[in-house]
């Protein structure tokens, strides 16, 4: 009979009537409450931010693209400052945080819940002014028999709030429907879990285990009950770590026999246990083990540290970023405005704290007449200069219209 006090029974138990990793019509998709291991150890959003190697991972993610600008641009790929909309993506999407902080709040719950949510609010007109943050651990995601789709949040006492589709911003991590995103706690939960397990077994072992330990001979018969009280307390008091190094005064015929009888942590690879765990959680998020400081073995992601950086933005960010613009252009966009707008991200500005990549990449733009001067000031946060906006080519630098009439009398 399963132990209804197991907090694995019932996250097993939800998961079977969530349908899975599926929302099936008629079915109801739980926020993720975390998981735990068949060795009892649970794995929620506050456990496994414990973990230095999720919260670098998660960190580095959430930070790297909360840093890109975000911008609205027009059919023309020109930036579209005068759309309502484009206030609240690049600069502020509530009244309460920035662009930066909405953005890095909203990544670091996909990456932890695989699942992220904002209350789209509007006024009276329809207009959308404030995108407010939920917590994707209160959310549940159902889905009716006529396959529409209602958001029921949990705003405390008991009390639920049920929200349209319309009123929710929802993006998705890793989905296998495209209805609801997979959480990393629970499908790599087993992972975390391990971790957490062995850095509770190597506390233990510098806590305890790695002082000095042993048999204690007594070579004058057996001691009397007070005796072993009293030389277990002089002992326990003698082994505290503030004593570490000192000497213990042997008396009346004892001696230490056997010590050093303990598992060295190396011999029973529990160091390396521990470094393979973090390989491990990086490859579930997708980072690079060299980008959150783990060194070993880096020379086999990358030869360099440009093309490390490039594979974290073409592998593990550049999905992200394509979902996020494309969740804004169906769910803040009308039909028809999703044909004049389009929401982007500016990749360019990890180019920032590179001078010499940035300065290489602008040469090749304007040599090449893709970029004007203009377009790269403004990039620069400079203002634009007169005749800027020629683009211009490498044969004397210029412009394109006037190539054809070169030569010519």
């Amino acid at each position: 009979m399963a132990d209804l006090q197991d907090a694995g029974w019932w996250g097993r138990f939800w998961h079977f009537i969530s349908g899975g990793s599926r929302l099936r019509e008629g079915s109801t998709a739980y926020g993720s409450g975390g998981y735990t291991t068949p060795g009892g150890t649970a794995v929620t959003t506050d456990t496994a931010l414990k973990l230095s190697a999720v919260w670098a991972c998660v960190r580095l993610r959430s930070q790297t693209i909360a840093s890109l600008p975000l911008h609205l641009r027009d059919s023309n790929s020109k930036i579209a400052a005068g759309h309502d909309l484009y206030g609240l993506l690049h600069d502020a999407p509530n009244a309460d945080m920035c662009a930066s902080e909405f953005w890095e709040a909203m990544l670091a719950a996909l990456d932890l819940s695989g699942n992220a949510y904002a209350q789209i609010k509007r006024n009276g007109g329809g207009k959308i002014i404030a995108l407010d943050l939920l917590d994707p651990e209160r959310m549940n995601v159902a889905r009716a028999k006529d396959g529409s789709i209602g958001y029921h949040y949990d705003i405390g006492g008991g009390t639920r709030r049920v929200f349209h589709e319309n009123a929710i911003f929802h993006l998705r991590g890793f989905t296998l429907d495209g209805l609801v995103g997979l959480s990393p706690i629970r499908y790599a939960g087993e992972v975390m879990g391990g971790q957490i397990e062995a850095n509770k077994a190597a506390l233990h072992e510098f806590k305890n285990r790695l002082k000095s330990g042993g048999f204690l001979e007594y070579e004058k018969g057996i001691l009397q009950p007070e005796q072993r009280t009293k030389l277990r307390e002089i002992l326990k008091q003698h082994s505290a770590a503030e004593h570490a190094g000192e000497f213990l005064i042997l008396e009346n015929g004892l001696k230490v026999s056997g010590t050093d009888l303990r598992l060295n942590p190396v011999d029973a690879q529990l160091l390396e246990s521990r470094m393979f765990g973090i390989e491990e959680i990086c490859r579930a998020f997708g980072v690079p083990p060299q980008l959150i400081g783990h060194t070993d073995k880096a020379s086999s992601w990358a030869s360099s540290l440009d093309a490390t950086n490039m594979g974290f933005l073409t592998y593990s960010l550049r999905p992200s970023l394509v979902r996020i613009e494309q969740t804004i252009s169906r769910k803040l966009l009308s039909p028809a405005e999703r044909k004049q707008y389009r929401p982007k991200f500016a990749v360019e500005g990890m180019l920032r704290t590179d001078t010499a990549a940035r300065a290489q990449f602008y040469a090749q733009m304007l040599q090449n007449g893709v970029m004007s001067r203009n377009d790269v000031r403004r990039l620069e946060d400079l203002p634009p200069v007169d005749g800027g906006d020629e683009l211009t080519v490498q044969l004397n630098l210029t412009t394109i219209n006037q190539i054809g009439q070169i030569g010519k009398v």
